[in-house]
This record gives structure tokens, sequence and C-alpha cells, in this order.
């Protein structure tokens, strides 16, 4: 199913045992970066975080090495909200299969979408186009990595998605230094394509065509070991800060392990519309990891608050009229999730919507206020033999 609503992902995990043999030849993960952030950007047509690259979205888990887990998340906030899921393995167990394809779409007519399909992970490399594919549900791009399409049959639903305009980087986190490490021991993720507008139509089986339009994120996440041996939680988000006359985009992941230890990554990029519902403008501001004084995340799980701001920029030549105000996002999730999804070895994600919140940010040199839109994830570890939780 699809949430049309902001989709917030906090990460929040720990790794035992590093891996780093089973990357795409050519791909980014685990290369050593000798800076871990980068602010106040201003207008960059294209940023340094990271090259785009396509082959950082092909799986880096091999469906028949037996071991390792892999997921790809889309979310899309606009006509509906989404959430499609492309998943290779379990998380927490040694189980590298079935790969599974979920579907979430939120209020079509009235209706909930829900639905899944389970069979065998395949993937194209070629020297123009790359996709994974279960089943009919298939996720394609392009060599570049400045594009991509979706193709969805399910349940006699028929989806189709097509980027067209990008709004931000890919961004991929770098706890002690390493591209896409979300702890220090092993467990990978990043937004490595870019993400932007899509449009795209909805077949129902009651033979509606509905047109689709809206923002979307895609996130990959894939570990050669399951969480239990090394995470407490984690939790992740996206969050769409917008007003009249900006769009801001705040990814975050937050990871916790065992022994206690958090790490946290986050980007913001900014997007001003066009005339012709594309955008005139997009540049990134901030990507940082584990820099408390650029970035601050608080997340009450019991209250459902989320609070993440970053640092004002100073008004300079390559950031003008910025005058050092700060970005905030305060949002109030769902107290129930949305959907639950359980994996084989019993750890549960929870994905919730977005139901209050505000942001602030500067725009010409004042503060602007603005609505926003997400989701926000969860995962609880399987439950120990004694009735607890790994931590």
């Amino acid at each position: 199913m699809f949430n049309s609503q902001l989709l917030i992902v906090a990460v929040v995990a720990a790794a035992y045992i590093r891996s780093a043999s089973s990357f795409q030849s050519g791909s980014d993960y685990d290369v050593y970066k000798t800076t871990n952030l980068y602010n106040c950007t201003g207008h960059v047509p294209v940023s340094n975080v990271t090259v785009p690259n396509a082959v950082d979205t092909l799986p880096q888990i091999e469906p028949c090495e037996g071991h390792g887990w892999e997921q790809w998340s889309l979310f899309l906030h606009g006509t509906f909200s989404m959430l499609l899921r492309w998943n290779q393995g379990d998380p927490s167990s040694y189980v590298s299969s079935p790969a599974q394809f979920d579907v979430l779409i939120v209020d079509v007519n009235g209706t909930t979408v829900q639905g899944k399909v389970v069979g065998d992970l395949a993937y194209t490399d070629s020297d123009h186009v790359k996709q994974i594919v279960i089943g009919d549900n298939s996720l394609t791009w392009d060599s570049d990595g400045l594009w991509y399409n979706v193709s969805v049959s399910i349940d006699d639903y028929h989806l189709t998605l097509d980027s067209f305009s990008a709004t931000l980087d890919t961004f991929h986190p770098n706890v002690a230094f390493h591209n896409g490490l979300l702890d220090s021991d092993g467990w990978f993720g990043s937004v490595p394509l870019l993400r932007g507008h899509v449009v795209g139509n909805l077949y129902t089986p009651s033979k509606q065509n509905i047109t689709l339009s809206g923002l979307s994120v895609m996130r990959h996440m894939f570990s050669e070991h399951p969480f239990p041996l090394y995470i407490n939680k984690y939790t992740g988000g996206t969050i769409w800060g917008h007003s009249t006359t900006f769009y801001d985009s705040h990814v975050f992941y937050q990871t916790e392990t065992v022994n206690g230890t958090v790490h946290e990554a986050a980007f913001l990029g900014r997007a001003l519309p066009g005339k012709r519902g594309g955008f005139s403008s997009t540049w990134a501001t901030y990507a940082v990891t584990d820099d408390t004084d650029l970035y601050h995340l608080s997340i009450d799980n019991a209250t459902k608050q989320i609070n993440a701001s970053f640092s004002g920029c100073a008004s300079s030549s390559a950031s003008p009229s910025t005058n050092d105000v700060p970005y905030q996002f305060n949002v109030i999730t769902a107290m129930t999730p949305l959907v639950s999804f359980t994996d084989l070895g019993g750890g549960k994600t929870s994905y919730y919507t977005l139901v209050n919140g505000s942001t602030t940010a500067p725009f010409d040199g004042e503060t602007k206020h603005g609505a926003i839109a997400g989701m926000f994830e969860v995962y609880e570890a399987p439950l120990k033999k004694g009735g607890t939780r790994d931590a």
C-alpha cells in the first residue's frame, strides 16, 4: 500500500560483525571518506555529498549467498500515501529467502489497499538500465542514477510511477567515515536514488484510472547478519516540510546498538516550486553523521512526538538570506501503526502516519512556517525466550 502523507523512517540499530565482502563492483558502500558532513551548501545544482551511483541501488547481498538480508522501501506523499517494499531475506534470522514484495496504498475510494507477493528476487545490471523485480513488481532506474520508474501489479490493482524532477541529492550516512555505514560493525543504508517529483497512474479493479502525482523517497538497507545479534532497535524518518514558497525534505536514520551506542545521520534538502509543477531550483543544505552541534533529534515513544532541528546558516554568497534561522521539524505520529510487518525470526517493523506537526525554516532572510507530511518507522527486535527483547 501507499501513504500520501509524509513518510518518516527513523532507524536505530546495532551491528555485531563487520561485513564487507558482498558489495557490487563499483558501488560506493564502505568506501572511506575524509569528511562525514557538509553544511549550508547553498544553491548547488549537484552536490558532492555522493555522486549519483546507479550501482548502489543494486542488490549488495546476492540472493544465492544463503545469508544476509536486504530491503528497498519507496515512500510517496501526494495523491495517496504509499509504501512499497522489496525484501530479500529476513532481518531477524539467518534465513536469506524468500523474497517478498509489500504494497500499501491509503484511502483509495475509502479503501486501504494492502497486499504482498512472495517469490524470487531478480535483478538486471546492464549498461543502460538497472532493475530489481519480485513477481510483476519492478523498480527500474537508469545507469546515471537520474530517474526511476515503478510498475506494480497486485490483486487487480496496477500502478505505474515515473520520476521526472529531482528534489534531493543522494545521501549516504557514514559512521566512522565509511560510506553508507549505519553502525560501527556492518549495517548499511542509504538513499541512493535521486528523490523527487513522480507522476503515474493507478488502475483499480472497478476500471478506474486515477492520475497520481507526489514526492518520493527511496531507502535501501542491508546486512550480512541478522539483527538479533546486535540490535536493540532502530527508527527512521522522512519528513517533508512545505509552504507556498519552498519544499524541505528531511531524511534521518537513528541506530542503537545492544551496548547503548547511538548513531544519527540526517539530510536536509530544499526545492523551490516552478511554474509548471516541477522545481525551478534544488539544492542540499545539510548532510551530517553523528554531529550534535549541527543536528538534534528527539523521539518520545510514549507521546509519539518527534522533534528534529538543524542549526541555522549564516548569510553568504553561497547561502543568501538565511540569517542563522534554524530548520525545525516538530511532528506527532498516530498512536497505532498504519501497518506492521513481522519477520520470520520474530522482528516487527511498524509504520506510523503523521497526524500533526509543523516546520519553521528560513526563506528570504525571514522565519517561515509550513505544514508537514510523512511516516515514521520503528523496528522491534524479536523477544528472547525469557520474554525480553535483546538489549
